[in-house]
């Protein structure tokens, strides 16, 4: 309902059977499911048969796991899929982030691919904007001090807004691609 109400998709990462038919009988729009699941043939024909939009995240997989994954999906119904290259570190270093994998996930799989960027500064996001990233996903928090595992690698209000404020200006020097006298 709050979604609804402030105009933004409702997802969720389901991790069995059960979740994704709770998810389902509550509306979920779309489900995200983690690079760990990426082998679990059940599930992934399980969500695909949803006939709902999937983001797949690749961290932990290599290769031929992605497009096991990949052909699973598609050939249970999964029309709408776009892929999220990460690193499984967190923080992840950005010496390792690759980004360059965007452009061979999208050139393979012929859908849009994204970054799940773990790392806290913003450049990795910025790079795989430039790479063609349609998706970011930053993680995000009120606060580092809060309990929890995720919290200290996550960005507080302040750093994610600057982060979607770079991420436009990245958007904005990228252009049209057509060569113009200005």
């Amino acid at each position: 309902d709050e979604c609804d109400r402030v105009g933004i998709d409702f997802l969720a990462t389901p991790f069995d059977l059960s979740c994704v038919d709770f998810l389902d009988s509550i509306g979920v729009d779309a489900y995200k499911i983690g690079s760990g699941e990426l082998d679990y043939l059940v599930f992934l024909r399980h969500v695909a048969a949803t006939g709902k939009p999937i983001i797949l995240s690749t961290g932990m997989a290599g290769g031929q796991l992605v497009d096991q994954a990949v052909r699973e999906l598609r050939s249970n119904g999964c029309e709408q899929l776009a892929l999220l290259h990460c690193l499984s570190a967190y923080p992840a270093p950005l010496a390792e982030a690759n980004v360059r994998t965007i452009d061979t996930l999208a050139r393979k799989h012929e859908v849009p691919v994204g970054y799940s960027d773990h790392s806290l500064a913003p450049e990795a996001s910025y790079a795989a904007v430039a790479r063609g990233a349609r998706i970011i996903e930053k993680h995000f928090t009120l606060s580092r001090q809060l309990p929890g595992d995720d919290h200290p690698m996550s960005l507080e209000p302040d750093e994610l807004a600057s982060t979607i404020a770079g991420i436009r200006n990245v958007e904005a020097a990228l252009g049209d691609s057509e060569k113009t006298i200005r």
